[in-house]
């Protein structure tokens, strides 16, 4: 069978736009929801974080007075292990463990001191404590990056008691490194906000989504953005996952190139729900020549039994009348002629096709059948009809589909990847015109596009 004609939602200034007819059924269509996971690879950046973080801070072995304790002073020795960083979702956890040993002294005259108890100091092991900092990203409305630090703990993990002080002098030992890490993750943030989703990265795939895609000789994908919106962060092992959602209203044009529309970059939607998923509405119409080939193709020849003897069909022809598919039926047995039947036109869902349904004799066949009784009433005619009356709406889709598919996944710039999958063909209503049914489908899937 040869392919069946499309009729694409055209691209047209509305004065030259034919007005729709009074019986044609138009589905509003959600907008489209496209991904735009972009991806930070972390490693990178956090060894250039471990290389600022100094293995020891300033000061070591040097006498410190402590607070609160005229006379009474401290020196130690701290060396840090490899940094443990951890990413989940919109936080990162900064995690090292500190070994270090101590002494406390009295102050006798001038720069000397006489050491009065020390913890860590060989042949001791050292004392551990780990340090913890907590910092959660988040995407600004004006697409700054923000990332903040919200917890510190300090926790021991084998204590250093020196018993004349009475209390416990952690905090003081662990202050400097407590400053080198936050001046750590102070450079991971700054170097998240400069390698992630600045603004100038959004306007460029949001220009790329703009501009017309060719999918084939005088056919177009339009995206048309309209809002965008990020969604929660995520991570893949070390990798930081953006993903904002841009909300469109895509469209296929067919004729010359239309031109690009491109808007300015909106600010972001922190807390906007959009539907995912890409939704492209068409037309296409199905001949009724087609539809009595197909219709042919599955009754003539086929037989029933009725009380007058067995019955063949002939011939099979379908036209439409004010919304109504007609059927035109030839049978051949005990007596030869043709029968009309009449039925409604509906899309099935669950196999994308045109189903003719309330299959019923014409009122001028009734009067024909009624003069011979009323046997071909009790037989399987119609149920025969019901059955095969079944055309495929698929098949005349099936050359868009590919080019959309194709159009879908493609490189739109260098550091931009669009890739697509249409999961789901459906076939949402169907009329009658003067030359066949016209059918009203649409391709559902999955659209993103992915920066680096």
């Amino acid at each position: 069978m040869r392919p069946l004609p499309i009729l694409l939602l055209l691209a047209l200034p509305l004065s030259a736009q034919a007005p729709p007819a009074a019986s044609a059924f138009v589905e509003e269509l959600e907008p489209s929801t496209l991904a735009l996971p972009i991806r930070v690879d972390l490693i990178p950046l956090l060894k250039q974080m471990e290389g600022q973080v100094p293995l020891s801070p300033p000061g070591i072995e040097t006498w410190a007075e402590i607070k609160g304790r005229p006379r009474t002073y401290f020196r130690f020795n701290l060396i840090r292990e490899p940094l443990v960083v951890r990413v989940k979702d919109n936080q990162v956890s900064v995690r090292v463990v500190a070994n270090f040993g101590m002494d406390v002294g009295l102050r006798t005259f001038g720069n000397h001191f006489t050491v009065m108890g020390s913890c860590g100091r060989a042949p001791e092991p050292p004392r551990r404590v780990l340090l913890d900092l907590k910092t959660d990203i988040g995407l600004l409305p004006g697409w700054g990056v923000d990332l903040r630090q919200t917890a510190f703990e300090v926790s021991p993990l084998n204590t250093c008691e020196v018993t004349f002080l009475g209390f416990d002098i952690t905090d003081q030992v662990t202050a400097g490194m407590k400053e080198n890490l936050r001046a750590g993750a102070d450079l991971l943030g700054q170097l998240v906000r400069e390698n992630a989703l600045a603004r100038q990265k959004a306007q460029e795939a949001w220009t790329q989504f703009s501009q017309p895609i060719e999918l084939g000789k005088d056919l177009y994908l339009l995206f048309q953005p309209r809002r965008i919106r990020l969604a929660p962060l995520a991570t893949q092992g070390r990798t930081l996952v953006i993903t904002p959602e841009i909300e469109a209203q895509p469209r296929l044009v067919l004729g010359t190139k239309p031109q690009s529309e491109v808007t300015p970059l909106p600010d972001l939607e922190v807390n906007a729900s959009l539907k995912p998923g890409f939704r492209l509405r068409v037309e296409a119409d199905l001949a009724y020549t087609h539809a009595s080939q197909q219709l042919a193709a599955q009754v003539v020849g086929k037989t029933f039994d009725t009380d007058k003897g067995r019955f063949e069909i002939t011939s099979a022809r379908v036209w439409g009348e004010q919304g109504k598919a007609m059927l035109e039926v030839g049978l051949k047995g005990r007596i030869t002629g043709k029968v009309k039947l009449s039925g409604k036109p509906l899309s099935d869902p669950a196999t994308s096709s045109l189903r003719l349904t309330d299959l019923d004799f014409t009122l001028d066949s009734q009067s024909w059948l009624a003069r011979l009784g009323d046997w071909i009433y009790h037989s399987d005619l119609r149920r025969v009809l019901a059955d095969k009356a079944h055309f495929l709406m698929d098949q005349q889709f099936q050359g868009l589909r590919e080019a959309v598919q194709a159009g879908l996944n493609r490189q739109l710039a260098p550091n931009l990847q669009l890739s697509g999958t249409l999961k789901a063909f459906r076939v949402a209503a169907v009329t009658t015109g003067a030359e066949g049914f016209r059918s009203q489908a649409y391709l559902e899937g999955e659209v993103q596009v992915d920066m680096k």
